[in-house]
């Protein structure tokens, strides 16, 4: 399975190279530049991860993560910070961020979270699937059963 990654920086060459790291790395990357374009492409598309600069042109990243939880509420976020302060760290962990990344980033050390978090919510979503795939048998089985008794029913009148 290939994850789908949003970034979300206002730097053109984080961007560009996060795209390029996580292109190689098999995933699917889309780029924007502000929350504005994230929340609208979260309405739109699904993403099983968000990469956050916490520093946007239009809106704080702590903004935008609760925004994507909105949208997406078992999307993976993480922030990313050319700022890092104890602060800053605390509220994004308490606006429901998954992780915290400092810039200039280790390349390994980001792949190795991605992974992790990836991971762990891959098998959370096939979970999810299945259950969603046992409902609709269920369902499907019922109506089945249903439009036999009614074919019935009307063959009798």
């Amino acid at each position: 399975m290939n994850e789908n990654i949003l970034v979300v920086d206002d730097d053109a060459d984080v961007r560009k190279t996060l795209s390029s790291i996580l292109s190689e790395e098999g995933y699917f990357v889309e780029t924007v530049e502000n929350g504005k374009q994230a929340t609208k492409i979260s309405e739109k598309s699904r993403f099983d991860m968000a990469l956050i600069d916490i520093k946007l042109p239009d809106m704080e990243g702590t903004e935008l993560l609760q925004r994507l939880k909105q949208n997406q509420p078992h999307m993976v976020k993480i922030i990313i910070t050319g700022f890092p302060t104890l602060e800053n760290a605390m509220e994004t962990v308490n606006e429901g961020a998954d992780g915290y990344i400092l810039k200039p980033f280790d390349v390994q050390k980001l792949l190795e979270m991605i992974r992790k978090h990836l991971k762990s919510e891959t098998a959370e979503h096939v979970s999810n699937w299945m259950e969603f795939d046992q409902d609709r048998a269920r369902k499907s089985g019922s109506d089945q059963n249903n439009d036999a008794k009614r074919k019935s029913f009307f063959e009798s009148q």
